[in-house]
């Protein structure tokens, strides 16, 4: 037990560093951009020499990831937002896509800026897996989706209502410069509106989905 123990708080050390490298490359990259980023900036902003630093991480590329995938999963706390007592219900989902969008918005504005610039510098094998962590969140939103709505299966129309929520969680951080002059909430209303209108329309009164003619 107390070896468990010992591994645990290990395991938490690891991950509480690799946070904290990940923070501080982070405040670079905004700063600098990821290609003007050395390894060595990251090291001494982080306090870690250049030996240790692949203790967490394989490289600068594995650390861009990294936050990417930091992103998502912390996205999944809205997961609280959705779990209220009760039956899941319309008013539920729109609370979820709200929770979805405002959390991008103003949470990780700063991390989806860089990150849509600068995944495409990545080789073929960290884009396959920042895709696949993509992936695995637009699939945790549909399957929040579907039981919010009630209905039986996720077909396709709900998976492409899934992608473009997770797309839409890029408006502000990519296009807000030319809603300026919009409050918001006037912006997530408007788009949660759009999104709940073809939700609605997959929802019928005994929670079975509603066949393709």
């Amino acid at each position: 037990m107390n070896q468990e123990k010992t591994n645990k708080r290990k395991i938490e050390r690891i991950e509480k560093r690799r946070d904290q490298i990940a923070k501080e490359a982070m405040t670079l990259f905004r700063k600098n951009g990821y290609h003007a980023t050395t390894m060595r900036q990251i090291c001494k902003i982080a306090h870690v020499n250049q030996g240790s630093f692949y203790n967490y991480f394989k490289g600068k590329k594995d650390v861009l990831v990294y936050i990417y995938r930091k992103m998502m999963l912390e996205g999944r706390e809205i997961n609280r937002a959705f779990q209220v007592e009760g039956v899941p219900s319309l008013n539920k989902v729109e609370q979820f896509l709200k929770s979805l969008l405002s959390n991008a918005w103003n949470r990780d504005k700063q991390v989806i800026q860089l990150l849509y610039r600068e995944t495409i510098s990545l080789d073929k094998r960290m884009r396959k897996e920042v895709l696949q962590i993509e992936s695995d969140f637009i699939n945790w939103v549909a399957e929040h989706l579907q039981k919010g709505l009630r209905v039986s299966s996720i077909n396709r129309k709900l998976e492409m209502i899934a992608n473009l929520s997770v797309f839409m969680s890029s408006f502000i951080p990519l296009r807000g410069w030319n809603l300026h002059h919009v409050e918001q909430t006037e912006i997530l209303d408007f788009v949660v509106g759009v999104l709940m209108k073809e939700l609605r329309d997959l929802q019928i009164p005994n929670g079975s989905m509603r066949k393709k003619k």
